[in-house]
């Protein structure tokens, strides 16, 4: 109803009716109480309890008042759901749970969760806590607080999941262990130096091992106070320069000294130095990192000093040595010698070989260097013939090369070390020396020697083939004592003598004596002329005897004869007139210079043991002192036939031809031993000749022969090259007088004259037979062949055909001693080239000379 003011007043009224007798209401008695005040206390309840409900249905909390239950002996064991929201729904995924206990949902409920809400309901005291419900699976931020009477025992729950954050915090927690595990455990020294005092507030394990320090020693400590020997080395103010400008310091391989097991040293560490700054990016301090690389600058110095002696050993080596870098062998670290062989001048340094020396593509070496590369193996070679280009002019020298690969970490070839020793003049000695003996050998041979050695030591003597033969022995030596066995008894007892004298200490060491030898299975008796020497070792004791042997049965013979013969007709012509007696004073001369022949002879067969010297010694006497007793021989000879000649009587006769033969065989072969010994031994004059000119005065010189044998001549024009002119007029002579001696006969008997061609070509060094390979590494050659149709040869001979005193025919058919073609040969190796022959028996011949182009 309303009041006066116009407001609301809410009264309770209560009224009785009062009836009639008739039962009817008369009227009605009742009373009226004012309730407003009551009334708003109800509305206002009504407008909170509206608030709290659409508070606590919004919020996205969970929210629950619960009622825990007691058991008799006070126990909460228990709890029911009085109220719930909808985010306790969908946080617990409990629905329905009003009026319900949590074990009908979750019979086995954790306990300590009872104890909790039991606690909180007796006491009135609230309480906040996490933690994590197991039979829910999530993780709760719970804050209970008791709501109405205490004999209620309600509590008032309201609860967040947290599982995201706690998961977070997990993860956070995680990484900042992680963190600093890395830290702990970094293989780098890491430390933390915090304000301008640059005090150590964290290290790690590793920058406690580099400084050599402890934690305690570290932690809390100023910089130049835990590390006093950085003193004045400059890295505290580094540090403060990065606090004060913010701008971050590395550097590498920095030298630092630090006292380490109380001794100072030298370490080498990459160092970085990072600001750390706070929210407000204040500097708070310093992260130091400092990495130990002391083991890879030392082993880089050491290296480095490797690589320096090696530089200084390349650099003053005696022989030339250089490295050649990588597959494409680059030169690196030549030094002078090495610069010298190659001869291009000192601008060598980082080509490649090829580059620097194209002359090598056609030899093996650039193959031998790629298989050491590939390989990784060691190649060494003697004495290996190498052509190399210097200011334009090609030299053949000889060297000893070693090729050495530089192997990496992993056994990988990335160098080659070459060292080179120029042997040229000793291979060249060597050579001369083998092509004295060669000659020497071939001497002895003409002079029909054998040769002996006798070694004290083993008291054995060694024989040559010749000598073997004369004793009718196989073995190759023979016991000293079996040594006078085979020498006729009534020599041997001088020739034991003549050769223990010969040991005798003050004897000159020489031995000569001529004895009879008897040949055991025949009884053959041959006179033998042995000369020998002895030879010493350092201290003066002898070592053995080496020398000749020459079978002289038929000069004795001779000699026997003719001194029976010249005594015979001595006799019988004693009353002859002065002229008889003067020839016969001749022919004792005549006896006298064979005597002395013979004495020559076995002195220049003892010369020709010696060097090339001895060589050209022999040479000289072959042209002067065996030829003048040889014209005296046969001018008497001679003298003795046209004069004598029916005294002496047939058999007289008979040995003057002989004599006479012998000397000019004799003497023809001293020509051409002259004639190649010069070829030989004499140094070449080499200039700019034309062949054609020297042909021209060839046929000139064998003028009259050409005229006698009617010869014809097909002759291309020949090239000009370097040479020496004497020599090669000599080869020329040698094959065209060989062409026109060997000609053939026709069905009748008849010679046929000669047709001889002369060809000439340029052809590459490939187009020579292998087995004639001449010694000049030419690319190209000039080939002159004679061509002609004489009688040939069988072609197993080719080879053999340029060896000394070699003949395919007898002294009776084709006159000559066996030296031409010999000194064919040596003149064609003098100019750097050689010589072929083919042929085959009745169809001509062919020599072809190749000389380098």
């Amino acid at each position: 109803m309303g009041s006066p003011d116009g407001h609301w007043q809410w009264t309770n009224v209560r009224a009785t009716p009062v009836f009639t007798p008739a039962g009817l209401v008369s009227k009605w008695v009742g009373m009226a109480i004012d309730i407003s005040a009551q009334k708003q206390t109800e509305l206002d309840l009504h407008e909170s309890e509206a608030t709290y409900r659409t508070l606590v249905d919004t919020m996205d909390e969970g929210f629950c008042i619960i009622e825990v239950l007691f058991d008799s002996a006070g126990k909460p064991y228990d709890y029911r759901f009085l109220e719930i929201n909808p985010a306790f729904e969908k946080q617990t995924g409990l629905t329905d749970a009003v009026g319900k206990t949590i074990r009908q949902f979750i019979p086995n409920f954790e306990e300590h969760w009872f104890e909790r809400y039991g606690q909180i309901a007796l006491t009135g005291v609230p309480a906040r806590f996490e933690d994590f419900a197991v039979e829910l699976g999530r993780y709760y931020e719970v804050y209970a607080f008791r709501v109405g009477e205490p004999e209620q025992r309600r509590v008032a729950v309201l609860f967040n999941d947290i599982l995201d954050r706690i998961i977070a915090r997990q993860k956070q927690e995680e990484t900042q262990r992680q963190v600093l595990a890395f830290f702990e455990q970094s293989p780098v020294g890491i430390a933390i130096l915090s304000g301008p005092e640059l005090i150590f507030t964290m290290v790690n394990p590793f920058y406690l091992e580099l400084v050599g320090r402890t934690y305690d020693q570290l932690i809390g400590e100023p910089l130049l106070d835990a590390l006093p020997e950085l003193q004045g080395q400059g890295f505290d103010q580094l540090l403060l320069d990065v606090m004060t400008t913010g701008q971050p310091f590395t550097n590498r391989e920095v030298a630092v000294d630090l006292i380490r097991s109380q001794q100072l040293e030298t370490v080498y560490v990459d160092l970085a130095f990072q600001p750390q700054y706070d929210i407000d990016r204040t500097i708070l301090g310093i992260m130091v990192i400092a990495t130990d690389v002391t083991q890879q600058v030392r082993a880089r110095q050491s290296v480095e000093a490797s690589e320096a002696r090696l530089r200084s050993i390349i650099a003053t080596a005696p022989a030339a040595m250089g490295l050649f870098v990588g597959r494409d062998l680059v030169v690196e670290l030549p030094n002078q010698a090495f610069i010298d062989i190659v001869g291009k001048g000192p601008d060598i340094v980082g080509k490649p070989l090829r580059a620097i020396m194209p002359e090598l593509e056609n030899q093996t070496l650039l193959q031998i260097l790629d298989e050491v590369y590939t390989s990784g193996k060691m190649f060494q070679s003697f004495g290996i013939q190498v052509n190399i280009e210097r200011n334009g002019v090609m030299a053949h020298n000889y060297y000893n090369i070693t090729y050495t690969p530089l192997l990496d970490d992993q056994g990988q070839t990335y160098a080659i070390l070459d060292i080179a020793i120029d042997v040229t003049e000793s291979i060249r000695a060597r050579q001369k020396i083998e092509e004295a003996e060669s000659a020497l050998r071939g001497a002895v041979e003409l002079a029909q020697l054998g040769t002996w050695e006798l070694d004290v030591a083993t008291r054995q003597v060694t024989y040559s083939d010749r000598i073997k033969s004369w004793l009718g022995v196989s073995q190759d030596e023979i016991k000293l004592n079996l040594l006078y066995n085979p020498i006729h008894e009534d020599d041997r007892q001088r020739v034991e003598a003549s050769i223990q004298a010969a040991f005798e200490p003050g004897s000159p060491g020489l031995y000569n004596e001529e004895y009879r030898l008897v040949e055991h299975r025949t009884g053959h008796v041959r006179i033998i002329h042995a000369q020998g020497r002895v030879y010493y070792d350092d201290q003066g004791r002898p070592l053995k005897m080496m020398g000749t042997a020459q079978d002289v049965t038929q000069q004795r013979q001779l000699q026997l004869a003719l001194e029976q013969q010249v005594q015979q007709r001595t006799e019988e012509l004693a009353t002859a007139n002065e002229e008889l007696a003067a020839a016969n004073e001749e022919l004792q001369t005549t006896n006298e210079d064979i005597a002395s022949i013979n004495e020559q002879l076995h002195s220049l067969v003892h010369d020709l043991k010696r060097s090339n010297d001895n060589l050209q010694q022999f040479a000289y006497i072959a042209s002067h002192d065996l030829q003048e007793p040889l014209r005296k021989v046969q001018a008497f000879s001679s003298l003795l036939q046209h004069q004598y000649g029916e005294r002496l009587g047939a058999d007289g006769l008979d040995y003057l031809e002989r004599m006479q033969t012998a000397g000019e065989r004799m003497s023809a072969l001293i020509r051409d031993l002259l004639a190649y010994s010069r070829v030989s031994t004499r140094q070449q004059t080499y200039n700019v000749i034309s062949l054609s000119h020297i042909l021209e005065k060839v046929l000139q010189t064998l003028e009259y022969q050409i005229q006698q044998t009617q010869a014809q001549f097909d002759i291309e024009p020949l090239p000009m090259l370097k040479g020496d002119a004497s020599q090669l007029g000599q080869l020329f002579q040698n094959l065209l007088s060989n062409a026109l001696k060997f000609s053939r006969k026709d069905e009748t008997g008849v010679m046929v004259p000669p047709r001889i061609q002369i060809r000439a070509t340029r052809v590459p060094a490939s187009a020579i037979p292998a087995w004639a390979k001449p010694i000049s590494m030419a690319e190209n050659f000039h080939q002159i062949c004679v061509i002609d149709q004489g009688i040939g040869f069988d072609n197993k001979y080719q080879e053999r055909i340029f060896q000394l005193f070699q003949r395919l025919h007898g002294k009776s058919d084709y006159a000559g001693t066996g030296i031409g073609l010999a000194i064919c040969q040596r003149v064609a190796e003098n100019h750097g080239g050689t010589i072929t022959a083919d042929s085959q028996p009745g169809q001509g011949a062919t020599f072809c000379v190749y000389l380098p182009a």
